[in-house]
């Protein structure tokens, strides 16, 4: 019993057009997949790019501050002189009542004589 061609196409024909089938559905998929990879890739790049920005303006506004702004230990050395200065000046303000009339003594005692 000897197949010929034809007999033969028709036992094989249908596993070459499952095969054909599953081979275009895989094409179509792995096509599917790879613009995903490429959509997710330059979605990566442009975050990278956007965070690398973000880095570079943080740095630039802590360089400002950094230049700009008075550090704590320059406040509270700030804060300290003037304290002083204002308890000098509260000690002097308080002390011109009693300059004053000690001078007005001075003079009373200088025009009486």
């Amino acid at each position: 019993m000897a197949m010929d061609f034809s007999e033969a196409l028709q036992l094989v024909g249908p596993f070459i057009a499952i095969a054909g089938f599953v081979t275009g559905i895989w094409w179509k998929v792995e096509g599917k997949i790879d613009k995903v990879r490429s959509d997710a890739d330059a979605a990566v790049a442009k975050a990278q790019d956007k965070a690398e920005d973000a880095m570079k303006e943080v740095t630039a506004f802590k360089l400002k501050v950094v230049e700009e702004y008075a550090s704590w230990d320059t406040v509270r050395a700030i804060e300290t002189r003037l304290t002083e200065r204002m308890d000098s000046l509260s000690d002097a303000v308080m002390k011109m009542p009693d300059a004053i009339v000690d001078r007005m003594v001075n003079m009373i005692k200088l025009t009486s004589k």
